[in-house]
């Protein structure tokens, strides 16, 4: 009895040893199947455009439009940086180009940036390793330095080339190719792009106040000072996750402070990271990251740190053959001519007539070294004549130049604070209908509320327009518009009419708007920004 009790113990035990290693290697195809998985996009927007990888994996791409003048030398001008930033981010005048033309537009050129930052499972598929990281699938890759993700590249490019030349959009005859975006490709997708408006172009972020609900910063509200998965939160205007926080994002540009001119550095790294402070974080965001750290009696390595990972671009060659070359050598002269002409940085956040100003007066002093030669060399007289005529019309045309800007600095003027009028007469509406009990009135608070950011809108254009003017022309203008003012109200006091002191009362809040119109023309001049927020607020009825 005692040996058939064992048999039974014994059968049982093989019966639960059997259960557990079937439930065990269930569990372990689970989890194969888990990892195996083809990955889904949580964000599938149109327009994405979807290469392979190695091992499965895949990268999803936004393509980034960027639209202006100059055929195939097209790019769009905007301002880098941040006026309330330091040394670290000044505003400083680039231009960003594309690698691919528009099948949709003839002026825009397009770019592919990475709609997610690398990920690890991403990093693993293509290198064979995950980096320094302790996350691992879905998490951005962090840990490796800015020479293992450009080998990251290399070998993706290797294998796409290989595998999947047919998806690769091509320029010309040339294919694309990865690599890690330069700082203008950067920001100006950072920025929204041309899915955003100047105004809000110009913010520090393009969210308004719901950071939380598209970036990853320091802080319960957020984060909790924890790396995040890709992707978890909403995208930006153009479609981009994590643009600004969760890792720092490698460039490809070495570190300027003056963004492309100066001494030259490590390599620059943009955005935020989860630690970074909601406050602090901005589309302007940038830092200098050393190739290697440690010390001379410490030795060195590779810089790799936990908050620190890439974002990777899909760009082309320019000079794709003899076709393109041809293409760029006929727009060439006319180019440099227009807009080309005015992109060196020592001009390029100056007024028109400043940026004129440069070439006019490198001439005269020409002029001034040829006569010099002239009169020493003994040259006929009538040639010396010719040459003093020449200098004569061009210090003519400059005068012409500058009657014309005083002309137009007074019509500016004129619109900005008669659209200044307009903001503060619609925000007065908003503000009494804002909670209207009736139907009727809720219809016009949201008229209002449009005309408030219809106006807005307008108002950024006519400071932009002021701005190309030469500041003291646009401030003689609004001196020339004050004055006016001043002479109609004038005339209304002496009136005798009933209505005489309503219009008094009128003119007098006309005279100190244009002193706020005034004042948001000299800080945009100041800064190069766009500040809706505070020009809602300065024309408010709260306000005198």
């Amino acid at each position: 009895m005692t040996e058939q009790f064992s048999k039974r113990k014994f059968g049982h035990f093989l019966f639960i040893a059997a259960i557990t290693v079937i439930s065990w290697l269930l569990a372990q195809g689970s989890l194969w199947a888990a990892e195996n998985k083809p990955w889904q996009d949580p964000h599938p927007y149109p327009g994405d455009l979807t290469l392979p990888g190695p091992a499965g994996s895949s990268f999803v791409f936004r393509p980034i439009s960027v639209s202006g003048e100059g055929g195939p030398l097209a790019g769009k001008k905007f301002l880098m940086g941040d006026p309330a930033g330091d040394f670290r981010s000044p505003p400083t005048a680039v231009v960003v180009g594309g690698a691919f033309a528009s099948d949709s537009d003839n002026n825009a050129w397009i770019y592919y940036l990475g709609k997610y930052e690398v990920t690890q499972a991403q990093y693993r598929a293509v290198m064979g390793d995950a980096g320094g990281g302790e996350a691992s699938g879905n998490f951005p890759v962090t840990g490796i330095s800015w020479f293992d993700a450009t080998q990251f590249t290399d070998k993706l490019n290797t294998w796409l080339y290989a595998n999947a030349l047919d998806k690769i959009p091509a320029s010309g005859s040339f294919p694309g190719f990865v690599r890690l975006p330069t700082e203008a490709e950067w920001e100006y997708a950072a920025r929204g792009g041309s899915a955003v408006d100047a105004t809000v172009f110009d913010m520090d972020t393009p969210y308004g106040k719901d950071l939380a609900k598209y970036e990853w910063f320091s802080g319960p509200s957020s984060s909790h000072n924890k790396i995040q998965e890709a992707g978890k939160l909403l995208g930006n205007p153009l479609g981009l996750h994590d643009m600004l926080g969760n890792v720092r994002e490698m460039t490809q540009n070495h570190y300027y402070i003056e963004y492309y001119q100066g001494r030259s550095g490590g390599f620059t790294a943009r955005g935020g990271h989860y630690l970074v402070a909601e406050a602090d974080l901005r589309s302007a965001m940038r830092a200098e990251e050393p190739y290697y750290l440690g010390a001379k009696d410490k030795g060195m390595r590779a810089n790799v740190k936990p908050t620190m990972g890439f974002r990777l671009l899909l760009s082309a060659p320019v000079l794709t053959g003899r076709e393109a070359i041809a293409d760029i050598e006929e727009a060439w002269d006319e180019y440099r001519a227009g807009a080309g002409a005015a992109l060196p940085a020592a001009v390029s956040t100056a007024p028109v007539g400043a940026q004129e100003a440069v070439p006019a007066q490198e001439a005269l002093l020409r002029l001034g070294r040829i006569k010099e030669g002239l009169q020493q060399a003994g040259i006929a007289e009538n040639f010396k004549q010719d040459m003093a005529a020449t200098e004569s019309s061009l210090r003519s045309m400059a005068q012409v130049r500058k009657q014309a800007d005083e002309d137009s600095a007074k019509v500016w003027a004129k619109i900005a604070g008669e659209r200044g009028m307009y903001l503060a007469t619609n925000l007065k509406g908003l503000e009494v209908t804002k909670d209207a009990p009736t139907e009727n009135l809720r219809r016009r608070a949201e008229q209002f509320a449009y005309n408030v950011d219809n106006g807005l809108e307008n108002y950024s254009e006519i400071m932009a327009e002021l701005a190309k003017l030469p500041a003291e022309a646009v401030l003689k203008g609004f001196d020339w518009h004050s004055g006016s003012i001043q002479a109609k109200m004038e005339r209304a006091m002496l009136s005798s009419k009933p209505e005489a002191a309503e219009q008094v009362k009128d003119i007098q809040a006309q005279l100190a708007w244009i002193k706020t119109t005034r004042a948001h023309y000299e800080k945009y001049v100041r800064e190069k920004r766009f500040d809706a927020a505070s020009w809602r607020k300065d024309y408010a009825p709260t306000q005198p």
